[in-house]
């Protein structure tokens, strides 16, 4: 549950993103019946323990999706961007409780939309890297 904490306290402090989705706008793992567009979605996708020579090295890693759901493609961009801003590039910083975290676009995004164009999606993948 690591990387979904540190992913949600990054995009909660980048203003570009609470701006559009407000301060309760961002949600783990799955929208709960009172969501509405404009919001993000975030997931685990894949994760492990990194491995030294002397054993496990409580260095973690994550593969995180973050969904940017919307009622126009526009604003999915902005959102896109926003969560780019938040999660790109971060290195050895200190965020929610984790220490030496690292955060990096893991170079695959999406986009989708529903088929009656009332819901756009953005899906961008990131790394997070922390020690426990």
């Amino acid at each position: 549950m690591s990387a979904l904490a540190i992913a949600v306290a990054m995009l909660g402090a980048e203003s570009a993103a609470t701006d559009i989705v407000g301060t309760e706008g961002i949600y783990p793992i799955d929208l709960p019946q009172r969501a509405r567009a404009p919001c993000y979605k975030v997931n685990i996708v894949s994760g492990f323990d990194e491995k030294m020579l002397d054993g496990a090295g409580q260095y973690y890693r994550n593969r995180v999706t973050i969904d940017c759901l919307a009622e126009t493609a526009e604003q999915t961009q902005a959102m896109r961007k926003a969560a780019m801003d938040a999660l790109e590039d971060n290195k050895s910083a200190e965020i929610a409780g984790f220490s030496d975290v690292s955060t990096t676009f893991a170079n695959f995004e999406r986009t989708d939309f529903s088929d009656d164009r009332s819901t756009y999606r953005w899906t961008v993948d990131f790394f997070i890297r922390w020690k426990n």
